[in-house]
C-alpha cells in the first residue's frame, strides 16, 4: 500500500508550500539559538519562547507581505493558526507520534476552516495538521515534519524534505547522499553597532 502524501489530502498542501513554510520555521529557531546566552540568563524556557516566536514572526510577516498568496493567518495570537492555500496549520516542538493534549487543541477558527473545506480523502476529515520541530538538547532543530491527527493518532506523517529550501541533501535529521561539513556557529547576543576603537559594541 503507498504511504499517502499532504497533497494527497489536500492540493493546497504542496511539497513545496510545507517546504517554504519550515524553511521560516528552522531559520527562526536557530536565529533564535544564535543570540541564546546562558552568561544573560537565559535558560531552555526563554529560548523555548525566543524560538517560536522568531518562528511565528516569519511566518506573520511572509502572510502579510504578499510574497506568498497562498499563505493567510486565522489567528495572530501566541496560538498562531495559519493557512496553506485553504488548510489550518499550527507548529509544535516535539515527536510527530508523540502529541500532547495542547499540540491537538483546536480553535474555533481552525474548527470553523477545516468544516469548510473539500477534502479529497475520507480520512483527511476532522484532522488537525501540524508541524512538528525535532531538536537536539541544545535546540538545534534536527527534523521537521508535517502530520495528521485524527484524535491522538498520527494518520499523516510526512518528512519534510530541505534540499530545494535550505540547500540541505536529503531531510534534516536524516542520512544524505552528500556529507558537508559546516563550522560550528557562534553563539552570543548580534550587535551591529561598534564602539569608536572598531570593537564591537553591546
Amino acid at each position: 500500500m503507498t504511504e499517502l502524501t499532504p497533497w494527497d489530502y489536500h492540493p493546497d498542501l504542496t511539497e513545496e508550500r510545507l517546504c517554504v513554510v519550515a524553511s521560516m520555521i528552522v531559520d527562526g529557531r536557530h536565529s533564535a539559538l544564535e543570540r541564546y546566552d546562558e552568561a544573560a540568563g537565559d535558560n531552555s524556557w526563554t529560548h523555548g519562547c525566543r524560538a517560536f516566536q522568531f518562528s511565528r514572526f516569519r511566518i506573520l510577516n511572509a502572510a502579510d507581505g504578499g510574497s506568498y498568496p497562498w499563505l493567510s493567518v486565522i489567528d495572530r495570537t501566541l496560538q498562531l493558526v495559519f493557512k496553506i492555500g485553504e488548510v489550518p496549520v499550527r507548529i509544535y516542538k516535539g515527536m510527530p507520534d508523540e502529541p500532547t493534549s495542547r499540540t491537538l487543541r483546536q480553535s474555533f477558527g481552525e474548527l470553523n476552516q477545516l468544516g469548510l473545506l473539500f477534502l479529497r480523502d475520507e480520512k483527511a476529515q476532522d484532522l488537525a495538521y501540524r508541524f512538528a520541530v525535532e531538536t537536539d538538547v541544545d535546540g538545534a532543530v534536527l527534523a521537521v515534519s508535517f502530520v495528521g491527527f485524527h484524535g491522538e493518532t498520527a494518520v499523516l506523517n510526512w518528512n519534510v524534505p530541505f534540499d530545494s529550501t535550505l540547500g540541505f541533501t536529503g531531510t534534516v535529521g536524516r542520512e544524505a547522499s552528500e556529507i558537508v561539513k559546516l563550522d560550528p556557529p557562534s553563539v552570543g547576543v548580534r550587535s551591529d553597532r561598534k564602539r569608536d576603537d572598531g570593537a564591537t559594541g553591546s
